[in-house]
């Protein structure tokens, strides 16, 4: 048996091979792996070529490192790689930081009450009908993460019976938990009185005790919050709507973050505690849960689905034609 296994990997090595030593093997510009026939050879020689790319690859690094430091301060700027972000399509409705018709728009939207400090958020979080065990477990968490923040379950109770009972006690705003086969995969974000309404993807849930690492649990300090990358038009907007959840002045002294970044169109939530353990050294601990969203439309109004008018919908065929353009 062992002649036959050395017989048969000399056989698929090849009768030159044995002359020529890995990694003195030239592979023509030309080179095909897909061409070799025999799986074996063909294995063989691609982890062979991937070995000769990392090599090339190592080379070239230390040749432009030796180069940089020979010519010191006149040594050329470091390339930009190219990333999807920074190739991003430029999007006409892109906030201008000092542009007065949007900061006009702004003083006089649905939110300006809450960021003129008339109004403090009070919070319903409410789920669909017979919520299962692990979206009862995230509403209770999410609970502790919003200040001034109330479970409620429906009870079969609809949308449009909630929300005049929600006005009436004063709530600001009210989230809705949706969920399939067990696991949370819709949130609906209702702006109170007046709307808009936002409608969300939900996925990569990931309860406290499912996190590797984390801290101990939130205290009931108000959180500092952070918006990140929210640049156009209508990610102002998404974004106003997450900040109108949260206190006006955060307790700095509990030292907690409710981080919400935009990265090609998916807004990733995470909730961290951070301490300074020098200087200028800082160390974060994340305490969970943590989402992921995906706008699906922005509603005029309290939630109406069939009467409802609509500012903004996904349509996946007309507006996913191309991976460098986004719209938050």
């Amino acid at each position: 048996m062992a002649s036959m296994a050395s017989a048969a990997a000399g056989s698929a090595a090849g009768p030159g091979d044995s002359a020529r030593a890995p990694d003195q093997a030239l592979f023509p510009p030309g080179f095909s792996v897909s061409e070799i026939k025999n799986k074996q050879r063909r294995h063989f020689m691609f982890v062979r070529w991937k070995q000769q790319q990392r090599k090339d690859k190592l080379a070239n690094k230390k040749k432009r490192k030796k180069e940089r430091e020979a010519l010191g301060d006149k040594a050329p700027p470091k390339p930009v790689p190219k990333t999807i972000e920074n190739q991003r399509v430029y999007d006409e409705t892109t906030v201008d930081p000092n542009d007065e018709e949007v900061a006009f728009d702004e003083s006089t939207d649905e939110f300006a009450p809450y960021f003129n400090r008339q109004t403090v958020p009070k919070i319903l979080i409410t789920t669909s009908d017979r919520p299962r065990g692990r979206t009862v477990r995230f509403c209770e968490q999410l609970s502790t993460i919003i200040p001034n923040s109330h479970v409620y379950y429906r009870r079969g109770l609809a949308l449009k019976r909630i929300i005049p009972q929600c006005i009436s006690r004063d709530f600001t705003d009210l989230i809705v938990i949706n969920e399939d086969r067990k696991i949370p995969n819709g949130l609906v974000l209702s702006h109170l009185p007046d709307g808009p309404t936002a409608h969300f993807r939900m996925s990569s849930v990931r309860l406290r005790k499912e996190i590797k690492r984390k801290g101990k649990a939130p205290t009931e300090h108000q959180p500092e919050v952070i918006l990140n990358n929210f640049t156009t038009r209508l990610g102002h907007s998404v974004g106003r709507m997450f900040a109108s959840l949260f206190p006006h002045d955060p307790q700095f002294i509990g030292r907690q973050v409710a981080t919400f970044h935009n990265q090609r169109d998916y807004i990733f939530f995470r909730f961290h505690r951070y301490i300074f353990r020098s200087e200028k050294k800082v160390g974060i601990q994340e305490l969970g849960p943590r989402f992921t969203l995906k706008l699906r439309s922005l509603q005029k109004g309290t939630f109406d689905s069939k009467f409802g008018e609509y500012e903004w919908i996904h349509k996946h065929r007309e507006m996913d034609t191309s991976r460098r353009k986004f719209h938050l």
